[in-house]
C-alpha cells in the first residue's frame, strides 16, 4: 500500500510535482497504482495460500516469504516499467516507483538468507520518501503528513516488536533499508 499512500500524499499536498498531468489523470493513475501494487499481489498471495504453497497469510516462516516477495517485486517492477514506457510519467513519480521496486526486490533477495521486517521497510520507505520530498519542495505542505506518518511508523514498528513478529534487528534493518533506498531514489532521481 505504500506506493498508493505516497501517490495520494503527492496528489493532495504537492500536485504541482506531477505536472503536466491533469487532476483526472492523477486519480486514474492512483487507482492503477492501487490495483497493480496491492490488489494483484494480494490475490497472488491468496492464490499461494489456496494452493498450500504457504501455510499462513502472515508469512512468519522466512522460507515461505521468498516466493510471495518475488511475485510482489515482479508486480512492482512491471508497474514501474509500464509507467515509464506506456504512460510516460515524469521523473519525480518514476523515482517513487523505482525506490519502492528496489526496496521490494532487495527484500526478496535478503529473505533468501535473513528475515527482515517488511512493515518496517514500508514505513522507512514512506518516511524516507517524504523527507526527500520535503527537501525538494520546502513549502511546508508535507510537514504535517511527515509528522503523522512518523508517528504511525513508530506505532507500527512498536507493534511488530510487541507482537514478537520480529526482533529489533529485523525491524531496524527493514526500516533502514526502506529509508535509505527511497530517500536516495527521490533525492537523486526526482
Amino acid at each position: 500500500m505504500m506506493p498508493t499512500y505516497l501517490f495520494a500524499i503527492v496528489i493532495l499536498f504537492i500536485p504541482d510535482a506531477l505536472q503536466p498531468m491533469s487532476q483526472k489523470v492523477m486519480f486514474y493513475i492512483l487507482l492503477l497504482i492501487f490495483i497493480t501494487t496491492f490488489m494483484i499481489p494480494l490475490f497472488s498471495i491468496l492464490g499461494l495460500k489456496t494452493a498450500s504453497t504457504i501455510s499462513s497469510l502472515h508469512l512468519e516462516n522466512r522460507r515461505e516469504r521468498i516466493l510471495p516477495f518475488i511475485f510482489i517485486a515482479f508486480f512492482y517492477g512491471l508497474t514501474t516499467y509500464l509507467f515509464r514506457t506506456k504512460i510516460e510519467i515524469n521523473d519525480f513519480l518514476l523515482s517513487i516507483f523505482l525506490g519502492a521496486t528496489v526496496v521490494v526486490a532487495l527484500i526478496a533477495l535478503i529473505t533468501l538468507f535473513y528475515k527482515i521486517s517488511v512493515h518496517a521497510a514500508g514505513t522507512g520507505c514512506m518516511i524516507g520518501s517524504i523527507l526527500s520530498m520535503l527537501y525538494q519542495y520546502p513549502l511546508n505542505q508535507l510537514l504535517w503528513p511527515f509528522c503523522v506518518i512518523t508517528l504511525l511508523a513508530g506505532l507500527i514498528l512498536s507493534a511488530r516488536l510487541a507482537l514478537n513478529a520480529h526482533t529489533p534487528k529485523e525491524v531496524y534493518s527493514g526500516f533502514g533499508l526502506g529509508f535509505v533506498v527511497c530517500f536516495l531514489s527521490i533525492f537523486l532521481l526526482g
